[in-house]
């Protein structure tokens, strides 16, 4: 860990502890509550392993079949997820303005300069949108949605509506900046987001990015600032009775230079 590194999480532990955050501090019992709705569901699907070994590799339900679009914004300089879905046959579309171009040219890869956003504008366009630019938005069930935007997942998804989100079949989430969930109007905003999916999803799989190593606690409340969320529409699946254990076989490091982190109880166990 760097020494800023260091120092944000020196800063951040200081003022948690203390519960001087910006807004009054959530209480954990409100935590804990909201970590239920969170907790992953075991299901009558086996997880695969999608996209290599590291940074840019996920874990999903084994669930593609007639999955022919997945909608994947965030490239970055890592792609092996869409990558490997070319040898599934389902294409990919990607978007991201800080990219200037997109190595692969695969008939089933289509690069958009743009980043997603809340509402379509300048360099920016909205899912909704985005979809009915490049498939018929009306005639377009069962996609992927593969998201890693680097905090900005919290505005898209407080804009995006029930239609489009019933649009996917499997979303795989990274959500930025947890360690500030102890501050109300994070709290608030992130607590709306995960009541809305589990209207329609099941969360399946949760993983700590450990590329960013800062990680906050209240009591037994631990909490990793970066982690992946694999979620699968209800209507796909169903929940059987399986205690969970994480790491899951098939999990790899995001950096494999670091120290691994590993998934809290307090995220899938009943404990507390």
């Amino acid at each position: 860990m760097g020494i800023r590194k260091k120092i944000k999480e020196k800063i951040s532990q200081f003022f948690l502890n203390r519960g001087l955050l910006t807004l009054p501090k959530v209480i954990d019992s409100e935590i804990i509550e909201f970590l239920k709705i969170l907790k992953p569901v075991a299901i009558n699907l086996d997880h695969i392993r999608i996209g290599g070994n590291s940074d840019g590799g996920y874990l999903v339900p084994n669930d593609l079949k007639d999955v022919k679009y997945c909608f994947s914004p965030g490239v970055g300089n890592i792609s092996k997820f869409e990558e490997e879905l070319v040898n599934r046959k389902i294409k990919s579309f990607l978007a991201d303005y800080s990219v200037n171009d997109y190595h692969n040219k695969s008939n089933y890869i289509d690069f958009e300069k743009k980043f997603i956003g809340a509402v379509t504008q300048e360099n920016y366009i909205s899912i909704k949108d985005w979809i009915s630019n490049k498939v018929q938005y009306n005639k377009s069930d069962n996609l992927i949605l593969q998201m890693d935007i680097e905090g900005d997942e919290y505005e898209v998804l407080s804009a995006l509506d029930i239609e489009t989100l019933n649009k996917f079949r499997i979303m795989i989430i990274e959500f930025h900046n947890l360690h500030y969930i102890f501050d109300k109007s994070f709290f608030k905003k992130f607590q709306q987001i995960i009541k809305t999916i589990n209207k329609i999803f099941y969360c399946t799989h949760v993983h700590p990015n450990n590329d960013v190593d800062l990680v906050v606690r209240s009591k037994n409340i631990i909490i990793p600032s970066v982690m992946e969320f694999t979620f699968i529409k209800k209507n796909r699946v169903q929940p059987i009775d399986k205690k969970l254990s994480f790491p899951n076989i098939l999990d790899k490091s995001n950096n494999p230079n670091k120290k691994d982190i590993k998934l809290p109880d307090c995220w899938y166990n009943d404990y507390l």
